[in-house]
């Protein structure tokens, strides 16, 4: 495959990556290598610092960084006069980033946000472009592009194939940020259902927990071939009465970046599913991980939307059961098995 940049100078843009992590500078080195001038902001002032220094990710093996990108550990001078901000903070944090981004005073001037996170907020139970516009405006939600997918960056970063989708309300944005990220190896999508993509690829994390705790029991294929279908089944009715469409979670940021979920030794929320069928508590599993695990939280606002929209979840429900109130995974299998027979459906 050619490794050629795919933009002119003239069509070089400035971009602020905010957050270090692997998705996040696999994501800038992506930006990068494309021709675009690249900023990357993270909280972590040392994890900035060694990766500015030594060009590496203490978590992306045999994995060099582009030496094109600058590491600024100060928020404000990280957007100043960008045309679009990466947002690849934990979605736990998505709301103090907000507030700290509108405290800079420089916010309104970013000509667009790049949502990468896949979370809930849980006390208000928004979806992160929702977040982006309570806290910066409901200008700043409509000039919001989803990027999600089936995407491991442990893949990305060694140039494997990668398909994603990006979705806005605004399709001229949408289709000059596919553009920005299109690689050889990254196949990118637009879209329009905005919830639609977000929810996918946020409650696909809970079913990727169950799918790690039968695997941890030993249940084999069959039972996790149930739970991937069913759980589907979940977050397409959710994602229904929430005014999304059907056919969005056929696609990539519905059942594709739950395949790649619910299976994959990449996969946090699988790794940590496993481990609490091990006996670990969630607490010493988050530990052991050592990284965010977006379905913990997003089990708690997944429920939560269910009750709230009166929608029936039962291995959502199991899975915050599980995380929250103890409920031994054995125990919470048998209750999903000998739940009422009904005809199967979507709706």
């Amino acid at each position: 495959m050619s490794l050629t940049s795919p933009v002119t100078q003239d069509e070089s843009r400035r971009f602020a990556v905010l957050g270090a992590g692997t998705w996040g500078i696999t994501l800038a080195d992506l930006l990068a290598r494309n021709g675009h001038q690249v900023r990357c902001w993270d909280i972590d002032k040392s994890l900035l610092s060694r990766i500015g220094f030594d060009r590496t990710h203490p978590r992306l093996y045999n994995f060099a960084v582009s030496p094109e990108i600058q590491f600024l550990p100060d928020l404000a001078e990280a957007i100043d006069a960008v045309d679009a901000c990466v947002v690849v903070a934990p979605s736990k944090a998505m709301r103090t980033l907000c507030e700290d981004l509108a405290a800079t005073g420089k916010a309104d001037a970013v000509g667009g946000w790049v949502l990468c996170n896949k979370g809930i907020e849980e006390d208000s139970l928004l979806l992160m472009n929702q977040v982006l516009a309570d806290v910066l405006g409901e200008a700043a939600g409509r000039r919001a592009v989803i990027l999600s997918g089936p995407s491991h960056a442990e893949e990305v970063c060694k140039g494997m194939p990668t398909t994603l989708v990006a979705s806005s309300p605004d399709p001229e944005l949408a289709r000059r940020i596919q553009k920005a990220f299109f690689r050889p190896y990254l196949r990118i999508y637009t879209h329009d259902d905005v919830h639609g993509v977000e929810l996918g690829g946020s409650i696909k994390n809970v079913i990727a927990i169950a799918a790690g705790v039968n695997d941890g029991m030993g249940y084999g294929d069959n039972a996790r071939a149930a739970l991937i279908t069913r759980g589907l089944a979940e977050i397409v009715r959710l994602g229904l009465a929430m005014g999304a469409r059907l056919e969005t979670f056929m696609g990539l940021s519905g059942v594709g970046d739950l395949i790649v979920t619910a299976g994959s030794r990449h996969s946090r929320n699988y790794q940590f599913g496993r481990l609490i069928a091990e006996g670990v508590t969630p607490d010493d599993a988050l530990e052991r991980i050592g990284m965010v695990v977006e379905g913990y939280p997003t089990a708690r606002s997944a429920w939560g939307l269910a009750r709230r929209h009166d929608v029936e979840m039962p291995i959502t429900q199991a899975v915050y059961q599980i995380c929250y109130e103890d409920l031994p995974p054995r125990q919470a299998v048998e209750d999903l098995m000998l739940r009422e027979p009904k005809p199967e459906h979507y709706r």
